[in-house]
């Protein structure tokens, strides 16, 4: 059995939207400086609380500012214009991956357990991961809890799994946690900086995600 763990925005899903938007109406909220998109997307994939300091501030009020969010993202995920998008052929890969008998999926994610859940019921993809390692369980990403979390979860050694993510956090934490990972070009983070965060290799299309996956499983 091999193990396949996936970040979830910015690797499966197009947040931007989402994460801009909500940035804007809270911090807008707390009378406090909208961050820039640059500022904001560059911190996508660390805890939503850790990304919070360092845009707004240790000595902002950062468990409210996080309760605005939660009472928030519900709302903006009703709107089309703003709710995560799979990215293109995404949807498909993790069918055909659920399909595979010898593959077991996981994921990794700085949103909190109660916030990636429904994201994944809208997206109908619960029933594909094995385990689920957020926010909620496991400190910041880079740290390897999560991935380490998701090896006991699925009784899996570091040397048949795989991680795969979009940011430097997530290539740090695959190296902390002593996993193969493989970095996605369409994310956050560029392809240089992937690659010297530890990434293996670093793909431009999911076709060429396929093919990674297939090689490194099978290397």
């Amino acid at each position: 059995m091999k193990l396949i763990i996936f970040d979830f925005d910015g690797t499966l899903v197009d947040s931007r939207p989402l994460i801009l938007e909500s940035h804007r109406i809270v911090f807008s909220e707390f009378g406090l400086p909208v961050p820039s998109p640059a500022h904001s997307l560059s911190l996508v994939g660390k805890s939503l609380d850790v990304i919070l300091a360092e845009l707004a501030g240790p000595a902002a009020p950062i468990p409210d500012m996080v309760r605005a969010y939660d009472l928030l993202l519900p709302t903006l995920r009703a709107d089309p214009a703003f709710a995560e998008r799979p990215f293109d052929g995404v949807d498909d890969l993790l069918h055909e991956l659920s399909r595979t008998t010898d593959i077991v999926m996981a994921i990794a994610t700085g949103h909190r357990s109660d916030t990636i859940a429904p994201a994944l019921q809208t997206l109908r993809w619960a029933d594909f991961f094995r385990t689920i390692q957020a926010a909620d369980t496991a400190p910041s990403k880079p740290h390897p809890a999560m991935l380490l979390q998701a090896l006991a979860a699925t009784g899996m050694q570091a040397k048949d799994a795989i991680f795969i993510g979009d940011t430097t956090f997530d290539m740090q934490m695959a190296e902390a946690a002593q996993l193969r990972s493989i970095g996605v070009g369409w994310g956050h983070h560029g392809a240089e900086r992937l690659t010297a965060a530890g990434a293996r290799q670093v793909t431009r299309t999911v076709d060429d995600l396929r093919t990674a996956i297939r090689d490194t499983l099978s290397g």
